[in-house]
């Protein structure tokens, strides 16, 4: 059974640490670590309840300490952090699963890094879908990519009345500018065309109750179009519920 450290005790890391004591993912988590020492104490407390007598993760004080048990080191904890996690899990040829999507098209070393130590990088695809038509699509010639995000103006920090578009360009510019909110992009620029040549436009829009992605594709193969109505999570509106389960599942179908 896969070992599974934990870095970030947020939203998403409380829901895969439940997810794997409610053996929804079939793997063991030996160890949490958040920059918060508080939120690892408060998620130990919660797995406690649904333990059943499955031995706890350790609250563990550094970054290396929390890398040490795993094989597996899942990142929930946002884009800065892939970086420092990459510098000390390669090394120790552990594999990392980012939830900071971002952090693989602003510093594209993280890749190869693993690729010299011998270490995979996994991603979820998040909050869209079809990334694999988009990944099939992109070895024939594809003449554009565009994504159409529609927030809430809350998950964007903003108190606004009218529909206000807040960014549209190239997906690097939109992950640089927005880390905590616009990861589909840097989903669908991998499996795609590219940082470069993925174009992004973000609204915020008063009107939604829900995050909204609208992936168009065009090229030799047709065109693809795909719309996702997300439910914001209940305990953090920056984050879709469906990126919560999209990465529950991808780490069940890489630990099984």
């Amino acid at each position: 059974m896969k070992k599974i450290s934990l870095v970030g005790c947020g939203t998403i890391g409380r829901e895969i640490a439940n997810a794997i004591y409610r053996k929804i993912i079939p793997a063991k988590l030996v160890a949490i670590y958040d920059i918060n020492p508080e939120s690892c104490r408060r998620l130990k407390k919660k797995l406690n309840d649904i333990s059943n007598g499955v031995k706890l993760p350790a609250v563990c004080r550094t970054l290396r300490d929390a890398i040490r048990p795993s094989d597996i080191v899942v990142e929930c904890a946002g884009q800065k952090a892939v970086r420092e996690i990459a510098a000390v899990a390669f090394p120790m040829k552990k594999d990392l699963f980012v939830m900071s999507v971002g952090a693989l098209i602003r510093w594209n070393d993280i890749i190869k890094r693993a690729k010299k130590n011998g270490c995979r990088v996994y991603f979820p695809s998040g909050a869209i879908a079809g990334l694999d038509a988009v990944a099939a699509a992109s070895l024939g010639k594809v003449d554009s990519v565009r994504l159409i995000t529609r927030k809430p103006p809350k998950s964007l920090g903003l108190d606004i009345s009218r529909e206000k578009t807040v960014f549209r360009g190239r997906a690097r510019d939109a992950v640089r500018n927005f880390p905590a909110n616009i990861n589909v992009a840097a989903a669908l620029s991998i499996a795609g065309i590219g940082q470069e040549k993925t174009q992004v436009e973000i609204i915020a829009d008063p009107k939604v109750q829900t995050n909204t992605h609208r992936v168009e594709i065009t090229g030799d193969f047709g065109r693809i179009t795909t719309c996702t109505e997300n439910i914001p999570s209940p305990t953090n509106p920056k984050t879709s519920y469906l990126a919560i389960l999209s990465a529950i599942a991808e780490l069940r179908k890489i630990v099984e």
